[in-house]
């Protein structure tokens, strides 16, 4: 269907800050696969990751201090590649920043406060080396494109593993889970994980639940018309997994949506390249999905028919509370704008889904990042990319931020970029904001469904 008539309901937007990063290209220190992450506090402590660099910032995201991982944490067996996720847990008052070891050497888990950012900033954070050993992967299996999702009691951490795959190897997607009460402690944690094998690759390149309360969930495409839902409770050792009937929806490719310099900024999402002449990354995967109350909601980066002349994003809404049946399935789209690499998540007060996704094409419009609200009909652009790029990074993120007596719990904080030119510089600028947004604080009174959130 299309936009109705008349104005959206009200947005506040409280900050849209760039991290002001150093120009990339041969002689900088970021890429255009920036792949941003990041978590708030009530306190005005931002700490934020674009791929192989973190800033963080102790006035709100008015400015940042940027910061090398690489050297934050000893050159041990771990060491650092590159993909980072990071995220703020208010129960614990912690900052979780999850770093991908370099070679095929696993991850790296941290924890600080935000006290001890202002204090430190990268220096001085508890972490703990996990090796592929540690979930009894065959040596030389390689971890990559992690994710964070934060429960009740549990932080939840995801992967792709078997990239590469020696023999012996298990591949496919991983998910595993460590106590909140653990990680406040900074002793001894105990981790439970999912065998890679059970999901058959379905799940490969998605992304966890966020909001997700007592039960994790993930899910990947069985077929063009199931999806593949993977569920995973506290207090239960045994995770599941169903297919759940969905509309067929456009999952062709090549795909092409160009920037006024010539660019196809979609090259690298679907079609096969040099680098990977299967297909392209993330592809087709579930990277947006959220739980608000009874429902989940999951999204993905589709294709073009005669429906959808550009490509655009495919949404779900599963009913928690009735076997996962189909509510609802709706698209995110535009005649002459492309929408991909969707991001959710659920707003504390109402109960209404928050969008974070990259928007572009049609030889017009330079790839940006946008925020909004799904039912709006309206997203907003945060960014002013006069640069195309065709190996686009593989996410943007949104958080649901702490709640605060002026701001008790409605807005959100997300993390996107776009790329420019460098006047002073060869190369580029991969231009990662930090925006909060949300429905104004009155919002909160009108009683909304919670979301279930932390």
């Amino acid at each position: 269907m299309g936009a109705p008539t008349g104005d959206p309901p009200a947005i506040d937007f409280v900050t849209n800050s760039s991290l002001g990063l150093p120009p990339g290209g041969s002689n900088g220190t970021t890429s255009t696969t920036t792949e941003p992450s990041g978590g708030a506090t009530a306190g005005g402590v931002v700490f934020a990751t674009a791929n192989w660099i973190a800033a963080y910032s102790t006035n709100g995201g008015a400015s940042f201090q940027h910061a090398d991982p690489s050297t934050a944490f000893p050159n041990d067996a771990v060491g650092f590649c590159c993909d980072q996720i990071v995220v703020y847990v208010p129960s614990i008052d912690r900052f979780v920043w999850f770093l991908q070891g370099g070679g095929d050497n696993g991850y790296r888990l941290a924890v600080a406060s935000p006290a001890q950012v202002i204090s430190n900033g990268v220096n001085g954070w508890t972490y703990w080396n996990l090796l592929p050993s540690v979930f009894g992967a065959t040596a030389g299996t390689g971890f990559d494109y992690p994710d964070l999702s934060v429960g009740d009691n549990y932080l939840y951490m995801s992967w792709d593993a078997g990239d590469p795959c020696p023999k012996g190897c298990n591949s496919g997607h991983q998910v595993a889970r460590t106590s909140l009460a653990g990680l406040q402690a900074g002793g001894t944690i105990t981790i439970d994980f999912t065998n890679p094998n059970t999901d058959q690759n379905v799940a490969w390149g998605s992304h966890l639940t966020q909001n997700p309360g007592d039960t994790i969930y993930w899910a990947g495409h069985y077929s063009n018309k199931q999806l593949r839902v993977f569920s995973w409770t506290e207090g239960s050792n045994i995770y599941y997994w169903q297919n759940v009937p969905i509309y067929s929806w456009a999952n062709n490719s090549p795909l092409t949506s160009e920037t006024p310099d010539g660019v196809n900024w979609v090259n690298f999402l679907f079609n096969p390249t040099t680098q990977n002449p299967k297909g392209g990354f993330p592809d087709n995967s579930v990277l947006g999905a959220t739980r608000s109350g009874s429902q989940l909601w999951l999204a993905w980066s589709a294709g073009t028919d005669n429906n959808f002349p550009q490509p655009h994003v495919e949404m779900v809404t599963l009913d928690l509370s009735n076997n996962l049946n189909l509510i609802q399935q709706v698209q995110i789209w535009n005649n002459f704008i492309t929408f991909a690499y969707p991001a959710l998540a659920t707003n504390a007060c109402t109960g209404e889904i928050g969008l974070s996704l990259e928007s572009g094409g049609d030889s017009v419009y330079f790839e940006n990042h946008v925020v909004g609200f799904w039912g709006d009909f309206t997203v907003y652009q945060t960014t002013g990319s006069n640069l195309g790029d065709a190996r686009y990074g593989d996410y943007v993120s949104i958080r649901q931020m702490p709640g605060t007596d002026a701001n008790p719990g409605n807005l959100f904080a997300a993390f996107g970029f776009g790329i420019n030119t460098n006047a002073h510089a060869p190369g580029f600028t991969s231009d990662v904001h930090y925006v909060q947004f949300g429905r104004p604080p009155s919002s909160c009174k009108s009683g909304g469904n919670g979301g279930n959130l932390q």
